[in-house]
């Protein structure tokens, strides 16, 4: 019986300590995906930050409010994180917002480097339009 006892607290301990540290919007770690649009009729700005603990936050601008989304999963913070460093955002320069717009930005340590498009007379490739639609989708769940 203390056996049993004693092998349930140590399980316990181990799952308690396995997980991830939380972050609050105030103080995120520096690995960060930002991404979000904004422009239109209202300017408005939707901000999106992904950690890479699965941590989700939204801004917008309008009402200054910072909601906590639901986690991504391990798994899909993994794949999203390699996509992000396979994609190189730091070395592609692209600055051309149209009325409505959409940018990604890449947050590391005392960096930041920001994609924008949405301009009708420069498309951004496929791929990055394709990452952040990815990335979109997994807010809409």
């Amino acid at each position: 019986m203390k056996l049993t006892l004693l092998f349930s607290c140590m399980l316990a301990l181990f799952f308690l300590g396995c997980k991830s540290q939380q972050y609050t919007f105030d103080e995120l770690p520096d690995k960060q995906l930002v991404f979000g649009n904004g422009g239109g009729m209202t300017g408005a700005i939707n901000t999106y930050v992904l950690i890479e603990n699965g941590q989700l936050f939204r801004t917008s601008s309008l009402t200054k409010e910072v909601v906590e989304l639901d986690a991504i999963t391990k798994k899909e913070v993994k794949a999203i994180f390699l996509k992000l460093e396979e994609l190189s955002i730091s070395k592609l320069d692209f600055n051309h917002p149209g009325n409505r717009y959409y940018f990604l930005e890449e947050v590391s340590l005392d960096k930041k480097h920001r994609i924008v498009w949405g301009a009708e007379d420069h498309k951004i490739s496929k791929e990055y339009s394709d990452f952040y639609k990815q990335l979109k989708k997994l807010i809409e769940l």
